[in-house]
């Protein structure tokens, strides 16, 4: 005789632990991420990092994520959501060690690349995992409390990161993620049940190989070029190989029996301009919240707490506003909200503009985080709950995906690009400024310090003391000017957003799907066919 099933009160009770693994995991990610930015100028500091390394720290979290995370999905429909859910969460936390202990800045940027790569594996299978623990009279309501406390968990990352890093080090922020992953960990092989995988499906791999050297080697270009010299062999190297591999990588993608990016869903309208908003928006929002962190630690002599609650203030403005804009766009739909909340995002940035040496971070900063915090609150959920509906029913697991992967390929470029417009700002700047106070320009060693920290007010430590003196005001107004210049940028490219948005996207509810019957084969990572929610509902919020 087949036994029965187990008793309700111990399937809600393994349901509710998976839960709760689905909630820290996601937590884990994104504190990481807000915490890792508060924590670059202690990084900086103690491991003598310029910009560079510090724009490394961020993108290469991003570039494995954004590179990875449609090969993540795919293998948790071949092996199983549990293995995979729990060798990402395992890797993410020895990758934290890594970090934890990192002697130089080299090792700490493996450590974010291998960090990167773990999370692309965990946080396709969150959902999914969620989706499968629960049945349907219970899944939305478990979306809902997932949502909630992982973006509860997010608006608190920055600020606990400011307070590890002031109390302690910026390293227990790494540390502080090792017990957490353990837990995960545990509570997944423990609750989830194995077996999930799927017979026959495979996984695009050689798309994988061709996609991150296509996204690293423009970016190694962008990051290091202003420091190596912009026909430097080496940079050079890596924009012509990541160039041919992204030819490779789009020839390949056409002929794949299972391709990570689907060229057919590119073909509907409202998808293709949807992403491509996404790009340039959360390059734009990822970037600014990025140097505007470093701004104010590194030029205003904010503390990490102070500079964390800064970053915290936009997430915290999308947490209570957002699902009231959805709810809206459900009624008129998504297309002004999207367009509109661009618009408004990039005019917070710009009111950054008024940034100098003296700028007060209530006054100045403030005002411009609470403006595009705003903005963003009116364009997420329908801009995420947009992209499930603008593919058809059973593509929409995989749009999720790839919108996901843009989002931080975007920000990825968008903090690399930034990063030139700064530093050739800042050196331009500080050329002019040295002749405008009659200051004897000091030898290139030293030029060459103070270019490495183009946000930095903080003269080199080998000069005298007189000339330390003479030398800070000139940099101070250089990293002013160059802030003013990146974040001018970031609005203008969220502006640019907006006007792709409204120009390309039009509301899929009405549309007929006229590529529904072109795509192919199925997408391994659209093996559960997930249906767009309301866009005010919470599980339309973005996942991670």
């Amino acid at each position: 005789m087949t036994p029965g099933p187990p008793p309700r009160r111990q399937t809600r009770r393994q349901a509710g632990l998976v839960l709760t693994a689905c909630i820290l995991a996601s937590s884990l990610v994104g504190m990481d991420s807000l915490m890792t930015t508060v924590a670059l100028p202690a990084v900086a500091g103690d491991l003598d990092a310029g910009l560079a390394v510090q724009q490394w720290i961020v993108a290469a979290f991003l570039l494995a994520v954004g590179s990875l995370i449609l090969v993540g999905g795919a293998l948790g429909d071949v092996y199983g959501r549990r293995p995979v859910f729990a060798a990402g969460t395992a890797g993410f936390g020895a990758a934290a060690l890594v970090c934890a202990v990192a002697p130089t800045s080299g090792v700490l940027v493996t450590g974010r690349l291998l960090q990167g790569a773990a999370a692309a594996l965990l946080l396709p299978s969150v959902l999914a995992v969620i989706t499968a623990a629960f049945d349907e009279a219970d899944r939305s309501r478990a979306i809902a409390r997932w949502s909630a406390w992982s973006g509860l968990s997010v608006i608190a990352g920055p600020v606990v990161g400011g307070l590890l890093i002031d109390a302690l080090s910026w390293r227990a922020v790494y540390w502080a993620e090792l017990p957490c992953a353990a837990v995960v960990v545990a509570l997944i092989l423990r609750a989830t049940p194995p077996g999930d995988g799927t017979a026959g499906a495979s996984v695009d791999l050689a798309g994988a190989a061709f996609a991150v050297p296509a996204v690293g080697g423009p970016a190694f270009y962008l990051i290091q070029s202003p420091r190596s010299g912009w026909g430097d062999p080496l940079t050079l190297t890596a924009l012509v190989a990541g160039i041919a591999s992204l030819a490779a990588f789009l020839a390949w993608e056409r002929r794949a029996r299972t391709p990570l990016l689907p060229p057919a869903l590119f073909r509907i309208r409202a998808f293709a301009a949807i992403n491509a908003t996404t790009f340039v928006l959360y390059g734009a929002l990822i970037a600014c919240g990025t140097y505007t962190i470093l701004f104010l630690q590194e030029n205003l002599g904010y503390g990490p707490a102070p500079a964390g609650i800064a970053g915290a203030v936009p997430i915290m403005v999308l947490f209570v506003l957002s699902g009231r804009f959805g709810a809206l766009a459900d009624r008129h739909g998504g297309r002004p909200f999207i367009a509109g909340g661009s618009l408004l995002a990039g005019l917070g940035m710009l009111l950054l503009l008024r940034a100098d040496a003296g700028t007060s971070l209530w006054t100045v900063v403030l005002p411009s985080v609470l403006v595009h915090g705003l903005g963003l609150a009116m364009l997420v959920a329908p801009l995420t709950s947009g992209v499930m509906s603008a593919a058809p029913a059973d593509r929409a697991g995989v749009a999720s995906g790839i919108n996901n992967a843009i989002a931080r390929i975007g920000s990825m470029m968008a903090i690399a690009v930034l990063g030139v417009v700064i530093s050739v700002r800042f050196s331009a700047e500080l050329d002019d400024g040295l002749a405008r106070a009659g200051i004897a320009a000091p030898d290139a060693a030293v030029l060459d310090a103070a270019r490495e920290r183009p946000l930095s007010d903080e003269p080199p430590a080998a000069l005298p003391d007189d000339e330390r003196a003479a030398l800070e005001p000139v940099l101070a107004d250089a990293s002013a000017s160059a802030f003013r210049t990146g974040a001018g940028a970031a609005g203008a490219l969220a502006v640019l957003a907006g006007a792709i948005a409204w120009a390309g996207y039009r509301d899929p509810k009405a549309a007929a799907y006229d590529a529904a019957g072109t795509l192919g084969c199925p997408i391994t990572g659209a093996r559960d066919h997930v249906e767009a929610p309301p866009i005010g509902s919470r599980a339309a919020q973005p996942a991670g």
